[in-house]
């Protein structure tokens, strides 16, 4: 019995052993590229945002509305409170329930766990109340408090420079200027205003106790400015309204045609702009005092609307590297690629710009992808290439962009075996040119 059992043992072996080499015979893993090459190529990207499928598709705010099957992007918020002392300010490190830890934590559970961040309510207005505007209630984007830091720092309590804040934090410990998005709070009693730290989005506000309604809108719309988005209503100081910033009226790519309506009744107050469009013929114009609407970019204490094209602009900047959202992207939450609601390419591409994606890729039948700069994917993203569809790295990169798990790879159809005598030639899947290069993928990938 024991002789029939290493004999059966010998066989299997045997046999896979001949297996493997079968399946494995007409393969090439990627990380075997640089060790075929006598020398190394130095890739040579080429991120200009010029191609036709970019200016056409890719950077247009209205590619990015959120459909019903897309994935919910979480942006990571860390939250920093400067203070006088230890048990005085605004905001005190213990239980009492006006100005301590309970407090705050109802005041942040009404953006994040009440979900107002993500779904978005109606319309409402004073003026062209029949104004067709889509209501889409998800935004797909949800915000996550990673940690609250205290500083008992009596000087930067009162300081209006935020550059100082910023390098205080980063002092203490590097790590927390990075883990989330920044939000500052102190009692300099300066507006809340979006502001940056080496390029990044961070936002500094003085915030009280005593409203906790218009604290929830008054994060939301300053949160909103990190997303790129301008008010709605005029500033008359010349900057941050969406219809002052983005040209004319009509014309604009980043106009928003669902915030605001043609014919506006508030046009009649236009002279109030400082730098106005040239608006006819459609006289469409920002929002005024008594013309207002509930739109989270307004002034109101109730606003929770966004637009579709709100909504678009802001997950666009979550996947491009946009200083208009301030490299908000890379406050994202490590999150697994959707693998259903996929990322088709169904005709010929090329990709030169740098994008993050949160969904697989599908390269459909003859169709080709081109990347020359940087593609970014998610956990366990995996890029399908379909008979007869082709990638070709150009210089750029296919990586993985989260810290906790690297993406599967690029699946190709499967390659059988020759039969004796067969000499047509083998299809090719992938090529890589100028130094392209695939890294961090889980999965060895066929180069034909």
């Amino acid at each position: 019995m024991y002789k029939y059992a290493r004999l059966k043992f010998t066989i299997i072996f045997l046999m896979s052993l001949l297996l493997s080499k079968t399946i494995y015979a007409q393969r090439q893993v990627a990380s075997e590229i640089t060790l075929n090459n006598k020398t190394a190529i130095t890739p040579t990207p080429s991120c200009i945002n010029e191609s036709s499928v970019y200016k056409k598709k890719y950077s247009q705010q209205s590619f990015y509305i959120p459909k019903q099957g897309d994935p919910v992007i979480t942006l990571k918020i860390t939250l920093h409170i400067f203070k006088p002392i230890a048990d005085s300010g605004r905001w005190q490190m213990d239980n009492n329930k006006i100005n301590g830890t309970e407090a705050l934590r109802s005041m942040l559970d009404s953006i994040t766990n009440g979900h107002q961040e993500r779904y978005a309510a109606k319309r409402r207005a004073t003026y062209a109340k029949d104004f067709n505007s889509p209501h889409i209630r998800d935004s797909k984007i949800r915000f996550e408090i990673t940690n609250v830091y205290f500083y008992p720092e009596p000087n930067l309590y009162t300081m209006y420079n935020d550059q100082a804040l910023f390098e205080y934090i980063e002092k203490v410990d590097p790590k927390r200027i990075e883990e989330g998005m920044p939000l500052v709070f102190n009692g300099s009693n300066g507006p809340g205003h979006l502001s940056s730290y080496k390029g990044n989005a961070a936002i500094v506000t003085t915030i009280g106790n005593g409203d906790p309604i218009f604290a929830r809108s008054h994060l939301l719309h300053e949160i909103g400015h990190a997303f790129g988005l301008g008010h709605t209503y005029v500033n008359t100081s010349g900057g941050g309204s969406d219809w002052q910033n983005f040209g004319g009226a009509c014309g604009s790519d980043d106009y928003l045609s669902d915030v605001f309506p043609n014919n506006n009744p508030a046009c009649q107050n236009e002279g109030q702009a400082t730098f106005k469009p040239t608006n006819a013929p459609c006289m469409s114009c920002y929002e005024s005092s008594p013309d207002t609407s509930n739109n989270v970019m307004g002034g109101q204490r109730y606003n929770l609307w966004m637009s579709p094209l709100q909504m678009g602009r802001r997950l666009r900047n979550m996947h491009l590297n946009s200083n208009a959202g301030r490299n908000l992207r890379q406050f994202a939450k490590d999150m697994e690629s959707d693998h259903k609601n996929v990322w088709t390419i169904s005709k010929n591409e090329d990709w030169d710009f740098d994008i993050q994606l949160y969904k697989d890729i599908v390269v459909k039948a003859g169709a080709t992808l081109t990347i020359k700069c940087k593609v970014a994917m998610a956990i366990d993203g995996i890029i399908k290439l379909e008979p007869g569809a082709k990638l070709i790295v150009d210089g750029g990169e296919i990586t993985s962009w989260c810290k906790s798990g690297n993406w599967q790879g690029v699946q190709t159809p499967a390659v059988k075996k020759k039969k004796p005598g067969d000499k047509s030639a083998t299809a090719v899947y992938i090529k890589l040119l100028k130094g392209g290069t695939i890294n961090k993928a889980k999965m060895q990938m066929p180069l034909n």
